[in-house]
Parts: structure tokens; sequence; C-alpha cells
């Protein structure tokens, strides 16, 4: 190492810190050494300072030295190899771990404790059984199914996932958005199924009988079970090849656009109940626009007794479940049923006030007593809705996890997205032999199961067997429950839904790209349909992650001299710039869609365009060259005022490391007023170019093709370029490239290393201006910009002061 590179102490290496302890508290105890003093709401360390002593490492010399040998060596073909190998062993310890990851609810089991956790299970099942029936009932509805089938939904489907989920607190069953998109599935095939049965001729022309009426209803019913059981295929087969990290690409701004634009549809579905009005259901395309202006041609045809009744029914839940459950939740061991006490009181009006018949309110009809016989699938027209039913399965399993981790986290416990997604792919695949439609888990009902106190799905079977004792005995009483009451249950549920509006505010002001997938998705999804809603939000949050790739700016770097990091210079104050070097940085991946606008940048940032300092060079070196015949002189009338920079040398350091330049170099002004050709200066305002490839993530062969570019084109005007902080990743890439052969001196662990490398090199050697078509010189080093680029004009060049950069203004 040269003496000199550390100001003539041989016993130091030219990139060590200078570390001092203070000589008072050597005598210390180490935790009076350690203590933190606060100022200023910032903790700083006062009495202990870092030191780090060590050579200037390259990337290559690390990765030899210290990387492990199986991650050195490992090959594609040994990691598939070796993969195979631990899947076809079979021994006791791996059945029994293959059995608890089949069946999780084994480890829950094990781990139960009946004294404490049974009694707080069965409080919370209850009730939360109760909220199950009116709410499966009224979402079957707007499924366009039979209201049983709700029930028939909070029994069979959740008594499986108790065997294949992992989620303790989850409460799976109906839900709003899952149930609209069925029932625009259902909706759709029956339209089909209608004309080709002349259903609609026969309906016109009064001859409707009730066989008809019920072999429509079971044709929806096959649909929905069809539905059920494709959609169950494929949340198991994703669940099994490890695709559950699907859902990552559904961010919470476009989750929760997407379930306040299905709120919209839910919420349009339900009014034509709400004023007692015959509207059909629209296709997907511009619903809510159809059903609002169908809604307000038939507003006359309102029947009033149904209205007043839906009013009576919202006024009556939102007073409870707002101002009574939401205030006192502290202070109520469980929530007001106040669901089930509008069904059960509006059943018993419409039954002892005959209000079908009186004032013609529609009722739900006949419920058959037990359970249903089960039955394959018609599987009608698969092909027509197959891949909608993928879609239902992904929304789904989206929603659900989605609620499982927050509520794993509040309880200090971890998940398997892959085995809850088996977890519902199973539910929803058995629960198609009986009649049900696919499944999720339940926002409100989940929250009362927690908040119940509910320890794990024992929880569920018990609000199961409640809906068992409904289905068995006393479903057949709801035969007279007004449809209305069932439409006023859903549309004040969707009241939560709603308020995510009042987020958009705050999402903006942390993130205006996730305020825009917000609204993209809320009005694809309003204005087109819930499902191309859905994809388009996907689409357009991809967009939005290649917008933020492009649309990173390069920073220029320097070091803070107090803390001895480098940071940007636009965002810290006091930060130590450095002529001969310069540090930039992008905080981005480097790949093909912002490869250009890297390029771009970096030239922008530094100043200096290889293309134009080429011929800034050639032009300076002619000028210079006694003996070209071809030199171009300047007009004598052409004055060139000029303020030139020269580096004195550095003085020596002291003995605590500090200058009195505070590491700066000494300059000496000149100014001169030059008339004729122009004097020997260097128009490069730096010699060596440091990328700081930290953030880099990841790269791709064009961003490691605008790396060649790079270098190479710096190279071409005497700038050396180094990259420091590379990502190991990144450096496979660029290894399996060979970017690394050809490069590997220049890649650096650190951009300390990459500085303090730049700075070993500048001392060891001088930077002659590169040779230009034959035509070169030697000149000293001085710090300027580019020079003059047109001939016919009187240009005077000053000094910046801020950055020691030319600036050229033209005078007249």
């Amino acid at each position: 190492m040269d003496p000199e590179a550390n100001g003539g102490n041989p016993a130091q290496p030219a990139n060590a810190h200078a570390i001092h302890e203070s000589p008072s508290k050597k005598s210390l105890p180490d935790h009076v050494i350690e203590s933190r003093d606060r100022s200023a709401s910032t903790w700083t360390t006062r009495s202990t300072l870092v030191s780090v002593n060590r050579p200037i490492y390259q990337t290559r010399t690390v990765r030899d030295k210290y990387l492990k040998i199986e991650e050195k060596n490992k090959s594609l073909k040994d990691t598939v190899r070796r993969k195979i190998k631990d899947s076809c062993q079979c021994n006791r310890d791996r059945w029994k771990k293959g059995a608890l990851s089949v069946f999780p609810f084994i480890r829950i089991l094990r781990k139960y404790q009946w004294r404490s956790d049974l009694p707080n299970d069965i409080v919370s099942g209850l009730t939360v059984g109760i909220m199950q029936l009116p709410q499966g009932m009224a979402y079957a509805m707007l499924a366009d199914l039979p209201p049983v089938v709700g029930l028939y939904m909070s029994f069979f489907p959740v008594i499986i996932y108790f065997f294949f989920g992992t989620s303790k607190q989850i409460s799976m069953g109906t839900v709003a958005v899952v149930s609209l998109m069925t029932g625009g599935i259902v909706a759709a095939q029956t339209s089909a199924w209608r004309v080709d049965n002349g259903i609609d001729e026969a309906a016109a022309a009064g001859n409707l009988t009730d066989d008809w009426i019920d072999r429509e209803m079971a044709f929806k019913i096959s649909i929905a079970a069809t539905v059920s059981f494709i959609t169950g295929l494929a949340q198991v087969g994703m669940g099994l090849l490890h695709v559950g990290f699907v859902t990552t690409y559904m961010g919470d701004s476009l989750v929760s656009g997407f379930t306040t634009g299905a709120a919209v549809h839910v919420f349009t579905s339900q009014v034509k109940y709400v004023f007692g009005l015959k509207i059909k259901r629209f296709p997907n395309l511009f619903q809510i626009i159809n059903t609002y202006v169908a809604i307000f041609e038939n507003i006359p045809d309102t029947n009033v007794a149904t209205l007043i009744l839906s009013v009576i029914c919202m006024i009556i839940l939102y007073i409870v479940k707002v101002h009574v459950n939401m205030r006192y939740k502290t202070k109520l061991k469980m929530p007001v049923p106040i669901e089930l006490i509008v069904v059960v009181a509006s059943t018993l009006a419409s039954h002892y006030g005959e209000f079908h018949d009186r004032w013609g309110i529609k009722v739900v009809g006949k419920i058959p007593a037990g359970l249903p016989e089960p039955a394959l699938p018609a599987f009608t027209n698969v092909s027509q809705y197959g891949v909608d039913c993928v879609i239902v399965g992904i929304v789904a399993f989206a929603q659900s996890v989605s609620l499982a981790v927050l509520m794993a986290k509040k309880h200090h416990y971890d998940i398997d997205s892959n085995k809850e997604m088996i977890g519902y792919g199973m539910g929803t695949f058995f629960g198609s032999f009986f009649s049900c439609y696919p499944i999720a888990a339940s926002v409100s009902r989940s929250s009362v199961q927690d908040s119940a106190g509910g320890r794990t799905q024992v929880a569920s079977l018990v609000s199961a067997s409640l809906v068992l004792i409904v289905i068995l005995f006393i479903g057949p009483l709801f035969e007279n429950l007004p449809n209305c009451a069932l439409s006023a249950i859903i549309m004040v549920a969707l009241r939560s839904m709603f308020l995510q509006v009042l987020e958009l505010k705050q999402l903006f002001r942390i993130s205006p790209y996730d305020c825009a997938i917000w609204l993209v998705t809320f009005l694809c999804v309003v204005i087109l349909h819930v499902d191309m809603g859905l994809v388009v939000g996907i689409v357009f949050a991809f967009f939005t992650v290649v917008c933020r790739s492009q649309t990173t700016k390069v920073s220029t770097l320097e070091r803070l001299s107090e803390v001895d990091e480098y940071r940007p210079v636009s965002l810290y104050s006091k930060t130590e710039p450095n002529v001969r070097i310069r540090i930039v940085a992008y905080n981005s991946a480097l790949y093909y869609a912002n490869s250009e606008i890297f390029l771009k940048h970096v030239h922008r940032e530094t100043g200096v365009k290889p293309e134009k300092m080429r011929k800034v060079l050639k032009k300076l070196m002619t000028l210079n060259d006694p003996l070209h015949s071809n030199k171009k002189k300047l007009h004598d009338s052409k004055i060139v005022e000029m303020e030139t920079v020269t580096p004195q040398p550095e003085p020596p350091q002291a003995a605590n490391g500090d200058t009195s330049t505070h590491g700066q170099d000494a300059m000496t002004v000149h100014r001169a007023s030059i008339i004729g050709p122009l004097p020997n200066l260097d128009p490069r305002p730096f010699l060596y170019l440091i990328i700081d490839c930290t953030a880099f993530t990841f790269i791709d062969p064009v961003g490691i093709k605008i790396l060649k570019q790079l270098i190479e084109d710096y190279k071409t005007v005497g700038i050396t370029t180094y990259l420091g902080g590379v990502r190991d990743d990144v450096w496979s890439t660029m290894e399996h490239s060979g970017f690394t052969k050809t490069y590997e001196k220049c890649i650096f662990l650190t951009v300390r290393d990459a500085v303090f490398a730049a700075e070993e090199d500048k001392r060891k050697r001088l930077h002659p201006l590169p040779d230009m078509d034959g035509v070169g010189t030697e000149l000293e080093y001085s710090p300027t910009m580019p020079l003059l680029e047109e001939e016919d004009e009187v240009v005077s060049l000053t000094s910046a002061e801020s950055s020691n950069m030319w600036i050229k203004n033209s005078e007249a």
C-alpha cells in the first residue's frame, strides 16, 4: 500500500477510517460508553466510534474467498436431482410430516386446551351461526339461487374446511362478491336456457306452469354446482402447484377498489327487490348503467308496501349495527343478532299479516326440509364459463387468504397460503355435490368470531351444527320471509365496503400510483363488470410497476463527512464533493423497459455525454496541435473569457484524520481573456464514474448491454467507470452473460471500496486526454465542462461555485 495514500502513515491502509475514542471515557464501563443521548427527537451515539480497517475489496475476491462451496457449484441439474431425491424418501418422520401437512387440524387439536378453548369456541360458534342463517339466505338470493342454498353452504363446505384449513379464526361460507360473480354466470346460462326452451314466450302468454318454474330453479342449482366443482378443482390444483403467490399481484389498493366496485354491483342488484320491481338481469358489460335505466323506467310500478317494509328494516339494521353494536362493542359480550331478529320479525309479520296475499310482497317460498341428496353436477356448457370459474376461485382465494393472514398476525401464528388454497378448494369441491356454489371467508363473520373469543375452527363446527338444526327442522318456517328483508340485510352490510372510499385521500398522500390503481379498478368494475374490471385492474397494476421503474431518477451521491456515508446531494446538506469522482445511484432494477432511460439519466446527471465529449476533445486537440494541417483557427475578434480551476497538492493529513479543507482539494482560480486558440484545458469534469448498484434488485441481458455500452463510451473519453454494491443474484446474471469476465476489475464490493480504489488509482498515474483520430496530447487535469461546439460566437465560460462546472452563455 502506498504510504502517501494515508497522509504518510504506512501503518494504516489507504481506505481506513480515522477512528478515535475519547480518552476520558476509555476507563468507563461498557454500559456507560454505549450510553445514548437523545437530542431533537434523534438518538445519537456520543461516546462510541466505529472503526473499519480492511483492504479494498473487489466483488470477485469476496465471492472466491467467502462464498459457500455448495452455493458456488450449485447448478439447476443438481437442484432438481436433490429435490427429487428428497421427495422420494419414505420414513416414519416423513409420513408423519406429510399427514400433518395434509390435515392441519391434527396439529391444532394436539395443542387444544379443552377447558379454556372449548367454552370460547362454543360461544363464538353459536354467535356466528346466528349470523350465518340470515346472511346465507340473503347471499344465496344474490347468486340468483333459492335461499336454502345459502344454508347448505353454511354447513357442508364449512365442515370440510375444518379438516384442511390452517386459519383458526376465519368464518367460511357465503360472501357478497363471490355470490355476485356466481350469480352472473348462473343468470347468463339461465337466460340462454329460457330462450332454448321458449320460457320467455310462455311467460309472456301467461302459460308458464309451476313445473317449468321448478325446472328452471333446478337448472340454476346445477349450473352453480358445476361452477363450484370447477372452481374447487382449480383451487386444489393451484394449491398443489404452489401458485398461492398469484395473490401477491393483487395489492391492497387493487383489492380495495375491486371490492368497493363489486359492492356497487351488489347494491344495484338489490334495488329492484327493495322497490318490488320485476327487472331482468342484464348481461355483464355496462350492467349497472342498464339496470338503473330500467329501474327509472319502471319506477311508477313500485310496490309501496315492499318499499316501506325495506326502509323500516334498513333503519333498524343501521341503528343497531352502527349505534349499538359498534358503539358499545367493548361492553357487549356478543353483538346483538339484529339480522336474525329482523328475519324472524319480518317472517312473523308477513305470515300473520298475509303480506304476500294482501299487498303482493314477494316472499321466499317453499323451503325443503332435510339435507339434499348428493348428486354430480350437470356440466352444461362448461366451455362458456370455465375461465370465469377460475377467476371466481382466484377472487375467493384473494379475499379469504388476506383475511386469514390478518388474523394470523393478530394471534401470532403462521398460515400456509398454498394449504389455505387447498382448504378452500376442497370445501368448494365437496360442496358442489350438495347444491353449493364457491365459498370464501366473510369479513363480518370472521370479525365477530374473533371478537367473541373464538380460538380454533371448532367454533365453525358449532356454527355448522346450529345451521344443520335449522336445515333439518326449522327451515320450512321461513317460507313467508319477505325477499325485501333479505335485500335490506345485504344493503346495510355493504356499508363497510363503501366506507373504503374515505381512504382515497390518505392513499393519494402515501402513493399516487396506488390511488390510481384503486380508481382504475373501481371504475372498470363499475362501468364494465366484475371479472373484466379485475383483469383491467391487474394489468394496470403491472403497468404502474413499469412506470415506477421508468420514472426513477439517477441521483448524484456525495460523502457525508460526519457519518462517512454517501447520500443524494439533492436531499442532504453538508456533503463533500470530489471533483475527480462522480457517484450516481439508480434506485430500480435495470432491465429492458428502463435501460435506455437509465443511460440518458446518467448522461444528464453527470453532465457528460460521451458522444459530444468526443467532438469537444477532437476540437481541443486539433487546436493544440501546431503540426495539424487542417486545424481551424479562431477569428481575431473571438474573445474567450474563462475561469480555470487548478488543483493544488493536498496538505498533509493531520493526526486526527482532518484537514483544513475538509477533504476537498485546495483550488487556485485564474481569470484570463485570451484572443486566439484555446489554451490547454481538460474539458472532463471528472475522471471516475462510480455507479451505485445496491438497488439493482435484478438485471436482464438488455441492462447488461447498457452497462457495457456505458463503460466503453466513457472509456473513449478517458473516464473510468466502476460499479459498487452489486448483489449476488445480479452478479450471477452478469457472470452467466460473460460480463464479469471482461469487467470484473471494475466491480467492487461497496461504493466506498470503489471510491477508495479510484482515489488510489488517480494518485498512481496521470490521466491524459485520449487519442482522438491520431491527434493526441497530454494535458493536466482541470475540471471544466465541454467546450465550444459552435465557432462563430462570443462565448463566456465561468465556473459555477456550487458544482465546479462550466456554464456556457451565448452573446449577440
